[in-house]
């Protein structure tokens, strides 16, 4: 969930929003601009079979439309698509959606503004930027002052725009000459279809209902009313109106007409006609650049919220209750790009990325369907699960295709700067993990067997090995090693030493020479740690290898010693700088052949309380066994920690007999061990909480594979905790033999089915 959040907090948007602010919202942002300029090009693309065009894309964005309201009535939160995706996947995928779809929206409304300005600068004597300017600026105000107000206006401005098409349409069906339908599709049913990806933008309003959940009444029954309704309503409109066009005007030629819905109005209706659709040009200008302006400030203000964008952008203002500042940046950087006159293009361009958001969205409710959390609860279900979901992500990406190449690469440039924004902050910072994440870690059948056979690959193994690394402090590491080789006899703890030397130097004259020198010379480090060893009643085997790298030449060791079960590293060093993957620790952790732990150590003189959070995955289960024998060994108070995400009705009893039955199947039930179990909307903020009201001196955290690759899909818990917690932190990634890997992968593909 998210940080300093839940349910029931009182910051939460006001819910003032009905049926009909939310269809306004939908076809505001739908029957806009986009009607007006995109449909006299599809009709040239496709002849009067654009009218298919937009059925199709209308069909499409149905199906979308049923996914977002099963998600919309299970996550009735501000932020729409990129709340959702971010909740489901984690926030890479949020990383990429939200920026596309608030930059797209935003780039929108500026073309919004810029088309208004110039309609307005036919009838009033304005210049059409100054026109621009001022529509922006009462846009950003009314947005700023509350939903309420916004919604009366939509209200108006939507139900006007819709009488005008509407007679439109009813007229000039009566007035079409039948032959210029024929052939209905001149240039083939290819361009009918390849039409899809030049107005599939004029769709994206509906998407934007859910933006505005958080705000809206009785949300289980409007919000689906409302996105599903308004796809409807805008689809019927814009098939009859396409007909309508062609029926008055050719094909061909047809898009060099300065405003070829305008035309068709006076062709129809004489000068009044024309009049009354010029009124309505700029009314859907006034409706789409408002309703965008909305929209994509609830977009900014999630990510603010999520830790994607700086917590600035996350403020509610204390009166009026809205998003402020992201309403403000929003609004002024719409101002601005209405004054370049290059929104149109940037506006296309995000479309391409509307498409790959519709695509997550898809994947994000089959992802939902299967992790099941208690707090989402959908009063709305997709029918037909999962065929209408995935046939509806896959003919997302299909339409990608049907764009300009200019568009496509453009929009990967955008996918690539999202996600150098994900590694510089938001992985830092992002306070949401995804559905994703516990889903990949949740622990499976046939567990117990997975367990013993990897038992019995690891039966021989009792040697802890600690490099000295550059920078490392081997104490602390050391004293946690003491811990765990007296709670078992077999254990021998190995200092090993790398001498680095350069490519051009034989490992096998270096070798010698450190054979000649001794494993432990007087004075050297290694020497120094053996005698702490004994200081602290444990034997420590000191060991010297020659290699052109720390990093290799610690994996040799670990290759070339079969007993060796660990590896303990220090996060100073190289480590420390090790967020950019290809220094040497990251390559230690990602290929390593044995468990590794990496100790946080901040003042850890003593162990006496020690804290780790309970997970049913692999690494969290070595990481109890590793806190339990460091507890054991020390003497320590070993408390294991659950967090359950909010509900409305959360079994706290049944949680906590669920995490000591987990305890006892890992540790035995002989094991002494406190069981706590919080209720809270964030995962990494309650570890820290309980840390830091416990002062405890230890904690263990597994890592997930959050060092690995799906670090980038599920968000770097145990890197958040390390990074914030009051006390030392063990981060652990437990290693797995090529069998063992695959047997509990064949164990989730089980699961799966």
């Amino acid at each position: 969930m998210h940080r300093n959040e839940s349910p029931d907090e009182a910051h939460n948007l006001v819910r003032e929003l009905g049926l009909k602010e939310g269809i306004a919202i939908g076809l505001g942002t739908m029957v806009g601009a986009g009607i007006f300029v995109l449909s006299a090009l599809a009709a040239e693309r496709a002849g009067p079979a654009s009218a298919i065009s937009y059925t199709l894309a209308g069909t499409l964005c149905l199906l979308i439309a049923l996914v977002i309201s099963e998600l919309a009535t299970g996550m009735p939160r501000a932020g729409g698509s990129y709340t959702f995706i971010t909740q489901a996947l984690g926030p890479l995928a949020g990383s990429i959606v939200g920026p596309g779809n608030w930059l797209g929206l935003t780039f929108a409304s500026g073309f919004y503004l810029l088309a208004c300005g110039e309609y307005l600068a036919m009838i009033v004597p304005l210049p059409p930027w100054v026109a621009s300017l001022l529509l922006g600026l009462l846009f950003t105000w009314l947005n700023y002052r509350g939903a309420k107000i916004t919604g009366s206006v939509q209200n108006v401005v939507v139900v006007i725009l819709l009488v005008i098409l509407t007679a439109f349409v009813g007229v000039g069906l009566f007035k079409v000459d039948t032959t210029l339908y024929r052939p209905f599709a001149p240039l083939g049913w290819g361009a009918v279809v390849g039409a899809i990806g030049l107005i599939i933008v004029s769709f994206t309003g509906f998407e934007k209902i859910s933006t505005i959940s958080e705000e809206m009444k009785r949300p289980e029954r409007n919000l689906p009313l409302s996105i599903i309704g308004s796809v409807i309503i805008a689809t019927v409109l814009y098939a009859l109106i396409l007909l309508v066009l062609t029926g008055i005007f050719s094909y061909m030629g047809i898009a060099r007409r300065e405003a070829p819905l305008v035309d068709a109005a006076s062709h129809i209706a004489g000068p009044v006609g024309g009049t009354l659709m010029l009124a309505a040009a700029i009314l859907a200008t006034l409706s789409s650049a408002n309703a965008a302006i909305m929209a994509s400030s609830r977009i900014n203000y999630g990510m603010g919220r999520d830790g994607v964008l700086p917590d600035w952008f996350s403020y509610i203002h204390p009166e009026r209750n809205t998003p402020a500042h992201a309403i403000l940046v929003t609004g002024g950087l719409g101002i601005l790009l209405s004054l370049t006159g290059r929104a149109e293009a940037l506006a296309e361009i995000s479309s391409a990325l509307f498409m790959v958001s519709y695509a997550l969205l898809c994947l994000s409710v089959v992802v939902m369907r299967i992790s099941q959390p208690r707090w989402y609860r959908p009063a709305f279900r997709v029918p037909l699960y999962p065929v209408l979901p995935v046939a509806g992500g896959l003919l997302c990406l299909a339409v990608i295709f049907t764009m300009a190449p200019e568009s496509r690469v453009a929009g990967l440039g955008l996918v690539a700067a999202s996600l150098i924004w994900y590694v510089i902050w938001v992985r830092r910072k992002a306070t949401v993990i995804g559905e994703f994440g516990p889903l990949w870690e949740r622990e499976r059948p046939l567990e117990g067997m997975i367990e013993a056979a990897e038992e019995a690959t690891q039966a021989e193994k009792h040697e802890i090995l600690i490099p000295l690394l550059p920078g490392a402090r081997a104490k602390p590491l050391l004293n946690l090693a003491a811990a765990l080789a007296h709670t078992d006899d077999q254990r021998v703890i190995v200092a090993l030493d790398v001498v680095v030397v350069p490519p051009q130097t034989p490992l096998t004259s270096v070798e010698a020479r450190l054979a000649k020198q001794g494993a432990a010379p007087k004075g050297s480090p290694l020497a120094q740690l053996a005698q702490q060893g004994v200081d602290l009643g444990v034997p420590v085997r000191p060991l010297r290898r020659a290699a052109h790298a720390e990093a290799s030449g610690v994996l040799a060791v670990i290759e070339a010693r079969p007993a060796v079960e660990m590896i303990l590293l220090d996060w100073r060093g190289p480590l420390s700088a090790g967020r950019i993957y290809g220094s040497p620790g990251k390559t230690i952790l990602q290929e390593a052949q044995c468990h590794v732990a990496v100790l946080r150590e901040r003042h850890l003189n003593q162990v006496r309380r020690v804290l780790v959070p309970a997970g049913g995955g692999p690494h969290a289960r070595l990481g109890l066994r590793l806190a339990a024998q460091i507890a054991r060994g020390d003497e320590a108070e070993l408390t294991v920690l659950r967090v359950a995400r909010p509900a409305e009705e959360v079994d706290v009893e049944a949680e906590m007999r669920s995490l000591r039955h987990l305890v006892e199947e890992i540790l035995g039930s002989d094991t002494r061990v406190q069981a706590r179990v919080v209720v809270h909307g964030a995962v990494v903020e309650a570890i820290l909480e309980e840390a830091q009201k416990g002062e405890y001196d230890l904690l263990v955290v597994g890592a997930s594979d959050e060092w690995g690759v799906k670090s980038l899909l599920v968000g770097a818990i145990p890197d958040a905790v390390a990074d914030q917690a009051p006390c030392s932190v063990l981060m652990v990634r437990r290693y797995e033999p090529t069998g063992i890997s695959t047997l509990r992968r064949v164990a989730r593909s089980i699961k799966g089915w």
